[in-house]
C-alpha cells in the first residue's frame, strides 16, 4: 500500500519557509511512526501563480 502526501516545504519569505519547514516537519514525524519513507518529489509551480510556496509530494508504504 503506498501513501502520498503533499507538503509545502518552504516560501520567499524568511520567516514563512522557516513556519512551513516545521509543520512540515511534524506532520512527517507523524506519518513516520506507521509509514515507511519511500521517496519524494519537488513540484513544480506555474509561472502565473502569485502564491510563493514551495511543495514537494512524498511517498510512504506499509
Amino acid at each position: 500500500m503506498i501513501k502520498d502526501v503533499i507538503l509545502a516545504v518552504g516560501s520567499s519569505s524568511w520567516w514563512k519557509s522557516k513556519k512551513l519547514r516545521k509543520e512540515s516537519a511534524q506532520k512527517l514525524r507523524v506519518l513516520k511512526k506507521d509509514w515507511k519513507y519511500l521517496r519524494k518529489e519537488v513540484l513544480i509551480a506555474e509561472d502565473e501563480m502569485i502564491d510563493t510556496k514551495q511543495y514537494k509530494r512524498y511517498f510512504f508504504y506499509k
